[in-house]
């Protein structure tokens, strides 16, 4: 059966920042140069964003039909694929010349089984990888919980079996998907034992299948891990190479050096760790060292501000290091609710630092910033004494609250009283968990950005080329005039300005951070083009975007954002402020982190503007403006 699809073609008339052009390309010979996809590209949607360029004034055809092109030779449609192969054949004509080429596309789909004859697909059978449980009798039933799946013929009844035991009934989710869970008792003792399914079809044949992974069972054999020497880097960059995450994968703790965690199991690839009693996380089995033995616990105590310690000098006695007592001592002692320090002053100090006394513990833990004047640091694992609050503060500190969670975890809260932060940091030093907050920058209301030293970052550079540039330049080479040319602006106003990058050349993701954080920037900003995943319909999505991770960013993101839509009317508002991103260069927070996404490369008009040189020296004028806007606000407070 032939399949007549509607082609949905995204029109360039009336674009703004059209470039004329130049002499050499419109006398040389019909080309074509396709951005996005490359040919032999795979895509599980109906339609992909196909643009590039062809010579100015030519004209262009796909397949038979014909798609609009600018005057500087720009197009872009929304292109229908059908299921499986598609060879697009795309033709370029100029006065008498001709160039063609032919781009394959592939849009894969689901494998779908027949109700009959019964089969089962074994590529789709889990258990994947080897699952080991190595304290059942200290996991929750959610952690010793098995979850079995596979994909089938549809309109079946399936089971598995563990071991060759009872038959556990699956449920069919969406047709021919299968999917079921068994609880293993707390006495189960298993060594590889194989999880076998079943499924009966509607022609009322059987088949059976054997997954890969195998489940194994036991109680008491856990394991200290230790997150690798010298594999963190920087302060607060939490990198996504060092991270554990929840049972589902999503991002729960950054460690910092010598972090130690309870494993208790094994999930393929990754241990699965006790950070507290029914609170579990996974960590790759490469990014820690084992050892036999508990965790240690830590010493608690009195939480202490790094201006109220005494240096040890000459003469003066050294406290003895804190000898972790064994695990059955683990803290039965009762905790107040919530304790509050008391406010009194002590003279300012370059930075606000809170020490935990640990005794040398590395318990795990997580620092957020959950409103604009809250920190919130997490400990897990076992104190011989509570934390309590500092009976000290200093202007900055308006209170510092400690709670017990649940067992073996607390909260401590820091509430400050400035109501911008412009950084922190946590990690341990010493016998201490030390948890750092920078402190305001004294600024000249007239001239706010003298002294201030801020990070640049021209997005990608070198191999990493970012977004497709159909207009053959790619995003690395849009936005480094632009960030070059706000480093002038912000330069001229008394700013300290490094650059990630100066030049096409590569630079780490998370090189980047680390400049901002060896520098002491004030703030990270990160500048980009965007551009829409497969599946994304473009038309009409365009407009600047401005990401950040923590509240201390928002104000700043704010300011750049008021002055992109100021400055650039015509790309459009976009969709705003982006809170909460998850990306590489706004997770830093040892100072405010921004990424900001210009304009969109999948938007002609965007695109446009990001080649024209006057609207070029606007997106400088708006990223300077910006900034300048936030340090303003911030002094006149």
């Amino acid at each position: 059966m032939r399949h007549h699809h509607h082609l949905a073609l995204l029109s360039l008339l009336g674009a703004l920042g059209t470039l004329p052009a130049s002499p050499a390309r419109a006398q040389s010979a019909s080309d074509i140069f396709v951005s996005y996809p490359e040919s032999g590209h795979r895509v599980a949607h109906s339609h992909v964003i196909l643009q590039g360029s062809v010579t100015p004034g030519a004209t262009l055809t796909v397949s038979g039909q014909a798609v609009p092109v600018g005057p500087d030779g720009l197009f872009m449609a929304w292109w229908p694929l059908r299921p499986g192969t598609n060879d697009l054949r795309l033709v370029s004509r100029s006065g008498s010349k001709t160039a063609t080429r032919t781009l394959r596309v592939v849009r894969t789909v689901p494998r779908v089984l027949p109700a009959s004859p019964t089969a089962i697909d074994r590529e789709t059978l889990t258990p994947r990888e080897a699952v080991e449980f190595w304290d059942l009798a200290g996991d929750s039933p959610a952690e010793r919980t098995v979850k079995v799946g596979f994909v089938g013929s549809p309109g079946g009844r399936a089971t598995f079996r563990i071991n060759g035991g009872a038959a556990v009934p699956m449920r069919e989710g969406t047709a021919g998907a299968y999917s079921g869970t068994f609880v293993l008792p707390v006495q189960a003792l298993l060594k590889d034992a194989p999880v076998t399914v079943s499924l009966t079809g509607r022609d009322g044949r059987t088949v059976t299948a054997t997954a890969a992974g195998r489940i194994s069972g036991a109680t008491g054999e856990t394991r200290l891990g230790v997150q690798n020497p010298g594999s963190v880097h920087g302060l607060a960059l939490n990198e996504a190479t060092t991270l554990l995450t929840d049972l589902a994968g999503a991002p729960l703790l950054y460690p910092r050096d010598d972090m130690a965690f309870t494993l208790v199991g094994r999930q393929g690839r990754d241990y699965r760790v006790r950070l507290a009693p029914g609170v579990p996380a996974l960590v790759t089995q490469t990014q820690v060292q084992v050892s036999p033995g508990p965790l240690a616990v830590g010493a608690g105590g009195a939480i202490q501000l790094e201006a109220l310690r005494s240096p040890v000098g000459e003469g003066a006695s050294v406290p003895a290091l804190f000898s972790p007592p064994p695990l059955q001592i683990s803290p039965a002692v009762p905790v107040p609710a919530v304790m509050t320090a008391p406010v009194m002053t002590r003279a300012p100090r370059p930075d606000l630092t809170l020490r935990l006394p640990l005794g040398g513990a590395r318990l795990p833990f997580t620092v957020t910033q959950d409103s604009p004047q809250r920190l919130v640091l997490t400990l897990y694992g076992p104190l011989a004494t509570p934390l309590t609050a500092p009976q000290e503060t200093d202007p900055l500190l308006g209170s510092v609250e400690v709670r017990p969670l649940a067992l073996e975890v607390t909260r401590v809260v820091v509430n400050l009283t400035t109501p911008q932060l412009w950084g922190f940091h946590a990690g341990y030093d010493g016998n201490d968990l030390q948890l750092t907050v920078r402190r305001p920058p004294a600024l000249n209301p007239a001239r706010p950005l003298e002294g201030r030293t801020i990070t640049l970052d021209p997005g990608h550079g070198g191999t990493q080329g970012g977004g497709a540039g159909s207009l053959r330049t790619p995003e690395k080479g849009l936005v480094l005039p632009i960030t070059l040319r706000a480093a002038e602006l912000l330069r001229a106003q008394g700013a300290t300005v490094h650059l990630t990058r100066t030049a096409d050349v590569t630079v780490s993701l998370y090189d980047r951070g680390l400049t901002a954080e060896a520098t002491g920037s004030d703030l990270l900003v990160s500048v980009h083009a965007n551009a829409l995943p497969d599946g994304r319909d473009p038309r009409g999505v365009r407009g600047p975007e401005v990401y950040f991770t923590h509240p201390q960013a928002q104000p700043l993101a704010a300011s750049l954002l008021a002055a992109l839509r100021a400055g650039l009317p015509e790309i459009g508002p976009g969709a705003g402020l982006k809170p909460g991103a998850n990306l590489a260069l706004t997770r830093p927070s040892a100072q405010i982190s921004v990424l900001v996404e210009l304009a969109y490369l999948t938007d002609a008009g965007n695109l446009r503007a990001l080649h024209n040189p006057e609207a070029r020296e606007r997106f400088a004028q708006a990223i300077a403006g910006g900034v300048t806007a936030f340090y303003t606000g911030q002094a006149r407070r």
